[in-house]
């Protein structure tokens, strides 16, 4: 026998409704829900009961507001897709799950002219803090946070004073070494293929990659940009039109793996010999560098290791913070993290 559960007309059971069902108070409910070990065992079945005769699903944000207090942690994220992002949350959520806080993500699709929406939407669930990766914060986005009083955990992401805690990456000086290296090996017409133009890392990188050519008196001009997602479709073209402008060029570096792969197979389309002919290194590897042919030279991140960091360092900040008063001032929390080089069959 199927059983037909009660709604009201709106179509969302209330905890009237279960109190309702129950023969007990709106508080009664409310107190056996949040606080059991403050009912009878007689009460508390009954509620429970009708919980889960009815599919009475609490208002977890309203109870925040109740109670000044909030178990969601918000989550601003560029992109559902990139491996960085994957990997990052998975260990951020680890750790969060483990103190009973929930994740509410939102994503602006490296759309930074839909950030603020994404940022107001996330803070009118209240949450206990914003979690920003790989974003770029501006100071109406710090305004907005200020106002609604939230901390924030800014990773891999715009630096700002207002964070409360930072983790960077060093994604200038990586691109500034691999350049470097690939200088000291020889090469002398580097060029620079990368995506998402505009963004924080893309600025980086470009920077790193310029400053160290220039540092060798070599010419920094030889690059493909484009503000769309990276893409082993791109690598192939940006191949293409790197070579019409500079056939000369004997290495190259991309700013993520597949843009990368897509140029290895470009290259062993065209019969282009790699490194002999055109070394090419990234700036984004995975464990997948290792498993093409020719293996690729590439620069790692831990980001799995920077979402175990921001989220241990989040639980201590929001212990302190409910610990302490209103007034209470802590000093900010900073830490770079460097990344691993990984040579490859891909340079020399």
């Amino acid at each position: 026998m199927i059983k037909t559960r009660k709604r009201r007309n709106t179509g969302r059971v209330t905890l009237q409704d279960v109190a309702k069902h129950a023969g007990v108070g709106s508080m009664t409910v409310s107190r056996a829900l949040r606080t059991p070990e403050l009912v009878s065992d007689k009460l508390r079945e009954k509620v429970n009961q009708a919980v889960e005769e009815l599919g009475y699903i609490p208002n977890a944000s309203a109870g925040a507001l109740a109670s000044a207090q909030s178990h969601i942690i918000a989550v601003l994220l560029p992109s559902f897709t990139d491996r960085a992002s994957t990997d990052f949350m998975q260990s951020l959520q680890q750790i969060l799950n483990r103190h009973q806080y929930q994740i509410l993500v939102g994503c602006y699709e490296h759309q930074p002219h839909k950030a603020n929406d994404v940022i107001n939407m996330l803070l009118q669930s209240n949450p206990a803090a914003l979690v920003a990766f790989g974003s770029q914060l501006s100071p109406t986005h710090f305004l907005h946070i200020s106002n609604a009083n939230v901390p924030v955990v800014s990773v891999a992401s715009q630096s700002d004073e207002q964070a409360a805690i930072s983790i960077d990456c060093s994604y200038e000086q990586a691109a500034y070494d691999l350049t470097n290296h690939l200088v000291t090996q020889g090469k002398r017409c580097i060029g620079y293929i990368g995506a998402l133009q505009g963004q924080r890392s893309h600025h980086q990188q470009i920077t790193g990659w310029s400053r160290a050519l220039l540092k060798n008196y070599l010419n920094a001009e030889q690059s493909v940009t484009t503000p769309d997602p990276a893409s082993m479709a791109f690598g192939r073209q940006a191949l293409t039109e790197i070579l019409l402008r500079q056939p000369e060029l004997d290495a190259v570096i991309c700013s993520h793996e597949s843009i990368a792969l897509g140029m290895i197979f470009e290259c062993q389309r065209r019969l282009i010999k790699i490194p002999q002919d055109l070394a090419i290194a990234c700036l984004e590897g995975s464990e997948n560098s290792d498993q093409i042919s020719p293996s690729l030279t590439s620069i790692h991140f831990d980001y799995h290791k920077m979402g175990k960091e921001a989220g241990k360092h989040l639980i201590a900040l929001l212990h302190r913070l409910k610990d302490e008063d209103d007034n209470a001032i802590f000093e900010d929390t900073v830490i770079n993290y460097a990344y691993r080089f990984e040579l490859g069959q891909s340079t020399p």
